[in-house]
């Protein structure tokens, strides 16, 4: 689990600025209009909110990647830019959950709308993922490790992440084994989610590694 956390301590670039307002902002904007296109391409067959639904959640499994990968990165190719991107991190994850919570409304929509009702399974992927994504909006915020102390928040940290990473594999995993038409984009979300997690197993490693040099060499 420990390649799912984020307890290491965040890359610090001195005297840099987030864009936490820009990229939440983007995350809305660009969830609102590829659902805006789901709906118009799927209105004709009545599909238009689950495909919303789909299509949004894929745009939201790339900022989870990002959000994932961002730090490690820029430990094992420390460079301006990477660091600059690292630094950027807490926004990511409040665009992924900017654009999860549309996705989310898209889900609940027709019901709301056109008296469809929610099916049972439906139901309770909505409650447990929003409250996942309250955890990790909690948990995202930097003052909560000061107030709930290391152990606690590297615990929120793993839970949130290791949800969404396990839900967004086992949806691929799915529609890869299952009997649903060819989509080559759950091939390439499962091998983006395998590349963030040995991303960050290496990142574990390579930092472990050079902890244990550090302390020979004193």
């Amino acid at each position: 689990m420990v390649a799912l956390d984020s307890s290491h301590v965040a890359v610090e670039v001195p005297g840099g600025t987030t864009h936490t307002g820009q990229i939440v902002l983007f995350s809305l904007l660009g969830s609102a209009l590829v659902a805006a296109a789901a709906l118009t391409i799927g209105a004709s067959a009545g599909t238009g909110w689950a495909l919303a639904a789909e299509i949004v959640s894929r745009f939201s499994l790339l900022i989870f990647v990002a959000a994932m990968i961002v730090e490690p990165i820029a430990r094992l190719i420390p460079t301006s830019a990477t660091r600059a991107a690292a630094r950027e991190r807490h926004s990511l994850v409040l665009g992924f959950a900017a654009a999860s919570i549309v996705s989310l409304i898209c889900v609940v929509a027709p019901s709301r709308l056109g008296g469809e009702p929610l099916a049972a399974p439906a139901i309770a992927y909505c409650v447990l993922t929003a409250g996942i994504l309250a955890v990790m909006l909690f948990s995202a915020h930097p003052a909560t490790m000061r107030f709930l102390g290391g152990p606690a928040w590297r615990s929120l940290q793993r839970i949130s992440t290791a949800y969404f990473w396990l839900a967004f594999a086992l949806t691929a995993m799915g529609h890869l084994v299952g009997p649903h038409r060819p989509d080559n984009w759950h091939g390439f979300a499962l091998l983006l989610l395998v590349g963030a997690l040995l991303m960050r197993f290496t990142d574990t490693f390579v930092l472990h590694i050079r902890s244990r040099m550090a302390e020979k060499v004193a």
